[in-house]
């Protein structure tokens, strides 16, 4: 059984607490690998501790019954639901003694023979006080000559060993040496820190697995290629090798990954944090340590009054150009064999997209080529207002510029097409474009979101290209324009997100109210936040990091969104 199996596996048997702590006995049973054989009851014999074993690959942890029960009673409370987490404090105050209520939970998974092996780890300083309320669940423990505890789970066994303050369960008596008496040097950055978290440590998998692992994967690919009977198939082909190589690159060349989800009652969300890392001196390591904060053009966009934003400002390095320039000529060309086989267009018209979608990639490559990305968009949103800006360095703006207007002389002449206006005015040295479209009379909602004629403007740079949408949008571009120099350091992430729900819903209530949108508003109005959801994505060493935080406004909207939902379908509740 795969290691994602292994590490999933516990979490889905834990539906209540009492399944939770049987789980973690069950779930070692259960994903027990063929390479160890199955010790009955009967037999009371154990192999000897495996010699070809590593330190751990995967540690898993769950945070402390009380940190569970406190985290999940705000939760369930927020989003309008206190009976589940009185419910989950109930069977937790009834199970769960013995168990050290303030230290978190582990599963251990290092490699013996190279297969993974799960190890469960438990606070408490009596397993035979737990197992013996378990009792239902999983019938009376045997006790072997060295202390030894065994159980059976269905047709596995589990062998339990107390080890001073934590007790450790695994499907082998044999995998139970592995356990480390105190194993909370392993939590370091886990445990506590998190409702549920694990850490991988990939150059824990030795060489020798990691490339059968590969040759699985190749193996599979290879297969699927052979059903490949397309025109386009061999432009396929050079995509997925292309993905290929770089998961083989990940595989080989990643250190570590880490995942956490952590309910914050103090801040009152829910936040899931990520990082990863390479090893040092690695392709890998050159990509992500080559990326960096620079001053940007259009940090401004970071603005407290918005209904979002989005900014990412980074030096790319050479490695990473490379690989992105390898990934877009493949793409390219795979969407060349694409067009081939488009039955609805001419010879003439395959050759204008194909032209016009090489200008583009050209574009971009050269942009990605200079060293360095800059990108932010910014929307203003409330009653009776919306407005959205974006702006992006690029190599050649005026290059921009003739693009769309290359576009515009080949759409002039089709029906209800758009009107192009170029060259209109300068403004700081940025030259002002605009596109216009009719709104159908019909579509009530677009009328009263941007009147009878939609307008989209477009300001080309020498570096830089902007585009605003949105009634006196014009505006909004040229304050962009006007901070594009205020920015000259870079004490900030590579790249943040930040939505806020409130005004988005205020909006689009003026525009088409209902029973759902209004349900949203109240509950945000009665929030402690506007429904906000923030992105942070930073660089590490050799790695990045990144982090989102739920705000506690935003899951009572999207419960009031459901409620009220059940609510039409006939009042159907949780």
């Amino acid at each position: 059984m795969g290691l994602w199996n292994q590490l999933v596996r516990p979490f889905t048997m834990a539906r209540s607490t009492t399944a939770m702590v049987a789980g973690w006995v069950a779930c070692v049973a259960i994903t027990m690998s063929p390479a160890i054989a199955q010790e009955r009851l009967q037999s009371g014999s154990a192999p000897a501790a495996a010699a070809n074993a590593t330190e751990p690959v995967l540690v898993v942890t769950l945070g402390s019954i009380n940190k569970l029960m406190q985290d999940i009673n705000y939760l369930t409370s927020a989003v309008g639901q206190p009976q589940a987490g009185g419910m989950f404090t109930m069977l937790a105050g009834t199970f769960t003694q013995g168990i050290d209520m303030d230290m978190p939970i582990g599963v251990l998974v290092p490699l013996v023979d190279g297969a993974p092996q799960p190890i469960a780890v438990i606070p408490t300083t009596d397993v035979k006080s737990i197992l013996k309320r378990l009792e239902a669940q999983t019938g009376p423990a045997d006790e072997l000559d060295d202390g030894t505890l065994v159980i059976a789970v269905g047709v596995n066994t589990v062998y339990i060993r107390q080890l001073g303050n934590w007790a450790a369960m695994a499907p082998s008596k044999a995998l139970l040496d592995l356990a480390p008496a105190d194993p909370t040097t392993l939590f370091n950055g886990l445990g506590n820190d998190y409702d549920i978290a694990f850490r991988l440590q990939m150059q824990q998998v030795p060489a020798a697995t990691r490339g059968m692992l590969i040759a699985q994967i190749r193996q599979g690919f290879e297969q699927a290629m052979e059903k490949q009977d397309s025109a386009d198939a061999e432009a396929t082909r050079e995509i997925a090798d292309g993905t290929m190589k770089q998961l083989e690159q990940f595989i080989n060349d990643t250190d570590s990954l880490m995942f956490g989800l952590n309910i914050d009652q103090p801040n009152r969300n829910v936040s899931i944090n990520t990082s990863f890392t390479a090893v040092a001196g690695t392709p890998l390591a050159d990509i992500y340590g080559g990326s960096k904060p620079i001053p940007s053009q259009f940090a401004s966009v970071i603005r407290d009054d918005a209904a979002a934003y989005y900014h990412a400002a980074s030096s790319i390095s050479p490695e990473a150009v490379k690989q992105t320039r390898t990934t877009l000529k493949s793409t390219i060309s795979s969407l060349g064999g694409a067009l081939e086989n488009e039955d609805k267009l001419n010879d003439q018209q395959r050759a204008d997209i194909r032209a016009m979608v090489d200008r583009v990639a050209d574009l971009a490559i050269a942009s990605i080529e200079e060293g360095r990305a800059d990108v932010g968009a910014l929307l203003l949103a409330d009653q009776n207002d919306f407005r959205f800006v974006f702006g992006s360095f690029v190599a050649d703006g005026n290059e921009v510029a003739q693009i769309v207007k290359d576009l515009a002389a080949k759409v002039e002449n089709e029906t209800d097409a758009p009107r192009f206006k170029f060259d209109q005015s300068t403004y700081k040295g940025v030259t002002m474009h605009m596109i216009e479209a009719d709104i159908p009379a019909k579509e009530d909602e677009a009328r009263r979101a941007f009147g009878d004629t939609l307008q989209v403007h477009i300001g080309t740079g020498a570096k830089a290209v902007y585009m605003a949408v949105g009634r006196n949008s014009d505006s909004l571009l040229k304050e962009l324009i006007d901070n594009s120099t205020l920015d000259q350091g870079a004490d900030r992430p590579i790249g943040q997100l930040k939505i806020t729900l409130l005004p988005i819903l205020k909006y689009a209530d003026s525009i088409e109210s209902n029973d759902t949108i209004t349900a949203m508003i109240n509950a945000l109005l009665a929030a402690p936040d506007q429904g906000q959801l923030t992105a942070i994505q930073d660089s590490v060493p050799n790695g990045q990091s990144s982090v989102i935080h739920v705000g506690e406004g935003l899951l009572k909207a999207i419960s009031a969104a459901v409620m009220q939902s059940r609510q039409g379908n006939g009042g159907n509740q949780f």
